[in-house]
């Protein structure tokens, strides 16, 4: 192996690390919450973005077709997401979050991003912006 290689390799071990130690306390949030990574990145685009189809859900949170229906299922269950018809497009349904869930994601967001914050505290905004234009690169 060359160091290239090895470099490639802390590289990936980093990221990992960076973004298990970022989600740690949230994780934490959520499960006393009673919800999941994925519920809770469906619930954040709901909250933020307003309704949205299944296929704007999977294209927003990057994950597969069958994942979000069971994750949009399950919130639906929870009563923090409705369905709804879509009237530009009779082929599929409209997502939209509940008060419930709204009021759920009034504590569960602004916990969140606290926790964000402490995380990425030792970054000054200057580095933050750094992290990000190098990891567009990355895409």
């Amino acid at each position: 192996m060359d160091s290239k290689d090895r470099l490639n390799g802390k590289l990936i071990i980093a990221l990992g690390r960076t973004y298990r130690n970022a989600h740690r306390r949230s994780n934490e949030l959520f499960r006393e919450k009673g919800l999941t990574l994925p519920q809770f990145t469906v619930l954040e685009l709901l909250y933020s973005r307003g309704e949205q189809t299944i296929q704007q859900i999977i294209d927003k949170v990057l994950s597969s077709s069958g994942n979000i229906t069971v994750v949009v299922r399950n919130l639906e269950l929870m009563k923090l997401v409705y369905r709804r018809d879509n009237p530009n497009d009779r082929r599929s349904y409209l997502i939209g979050i509940t008060q419930e869930g709204k009021e759920l994601m009034d504590v569960t967001f602004a916990k969140h991003m606290s926790n964000l914050a402490e995380a990425f505290s030792k970054l000054t905004t200057e580095e933050k912006e750094q992290v990000v234009s190098i990891l567009k690169k990355l895409r």
